[in-house]
């Protein structure tokens, strides 16, 4: 399934707006019963129009929760034993929600709350965090959050239990004032935000411009081409205050790279350029004829003819590079230019 812009726009079909926020995540079992629905597709304040500031009613019954920043676990029955599933299934991260329930000294108590809400049609949804999985906040130690349980026939969402193996997600009552809440929201730091959710099941997320800034690098540093961009453009130094140790190492080691590739291939250029000066007494034709057919690295030739009459090597080679970083084919093979040996 692909989703689009407007794929869960609500305006002009209400009906078919509500079945596609309730189509993600689904999971039937071999005679087509329903047997996994967590939450709802739901959206940040302002991402939507049902979502701007003045069309949330603070008048309807809602409590706060903290928007937790890990990955989404539900548990699935296979015959007599139950597993953790992300929203990809069986990963990595699950396996390690399935370890750590099972060492874990109140491990026989959430299995058998977990058996429960199986076997009442419910799905228990939780949120995963730990070290090893650190998205944007910092959780010093492992934890399986309960974060909401829902009726997977009517979706409607239970409340919470107070006697729960679980850690229940903090919940912070209700407020009045949605305009001085969503400012306070995101100016913390530190968290992601909070979910606003009301008794009819509507959610709205509210995250901390603080996060929203980080995510967004981290998503941006994922990338080699994007951090290559940001040196060549000297905006590197911007970032590195804001990434996690494991992404700074990352950027370290590329700027490594690219700055001994840069001026390995300025003296490079600059050799040849002198022997263009010297041996073929800067003549054009010999040098296109006699000099060029013979050099190792064909993208060196532009340059040559450039440094008959100048000397800014440095400023020739970097102009280059900002032109040749738009794709990560482009930037590979930039890259692969720059560390020619």
């Amino acid at each position: 399934m692909v989703a689009y812009n407007d794929t869960f726009q609500m305006e002009d079909d209400v009906e078919m707006g509500a079945i596609r926020r309730e189509c993600r995540g689904l999971i039937f079992d071999k005679k087509g019963n329903l047997i996994s629905r967590p939450f709802h597709k739901f959206f940040n304040v302002g991402e939507k129009e049902e979502t701007s500031p003045n069309e949330i009613n603070l008048s309807d019954e809602h409590h706060i929760l903290e928007k937790c920043d890990g990955s989404m676990i539900r548990f699935l029955q296979n015959d007599d034993y139950v597993f953790a599933a992300t929203k990809m299934g069986t990963t990595d991260i699950a396996k390690d929600v399935d370890v750590w329930v099972g060492n874990h000294q109140n491990g026989v108590e959430m299995y058998a709350f977990i058996w429960n809400s199986l076997m009442n049609n419910t799905t228990a949804i939780f949120e995963w965090v730990s070290p090893d999985n650190k998205i944007v906040v910092n959780y010093n130690e492992p934890n399986l959050i309960l974060t909401a349980i829902r009726d997977n026939f009517t979706g409607e969402y239970i409340q919470l239990p107070t006697n729960c193996p679980f850690d229940v997600v903090k919940s912070y009552g209700s407020v009045s004032d949605i305009v001085n809440y969503i400012d306070k929201v995101r100016n913390q730091t530190g968290r992601e935000g909070d979910v606003i959710r009301f008794k009819s099941g509507h959610m709205v997320k509210i995250k901390s411009d603080w996060y929203v800034r980080i995510h967004k690098t981290k998503d941006m540093v994922s990338l080699d081409k994007n951090i290559i961009d940001l040196i060549v453009n000297e905006e590197i130094d911007d970032v590195k205050p804001i990434v996690d140790e494991v992404d700074l190492k990352r950027i370290e080691n590329l700027e490594k790279v690219f700055h001994e590739g840069l001026f390995n291939t300025i003296g490079r250029l600059d050799g040849l350029a002198m022997i263009a000066k010297t041996v073929y007494s800067a003549d054009r034709k010999k040098i296109a004829l006699e000099m060029m057919p013979n050099l190792r690295f064909k993208n060196d030739s532009p340059f040559i003819f450039k440094l008959l009459e100048r000397t800014d090597t440095y400023n020739l080679v970097l102009d280059y590079c900002k032109k040749n970083i738009s794709t990560t084919q482009k930037c590979n093979d930039l890259m692969e230019w720059l560390n020619a040996k």
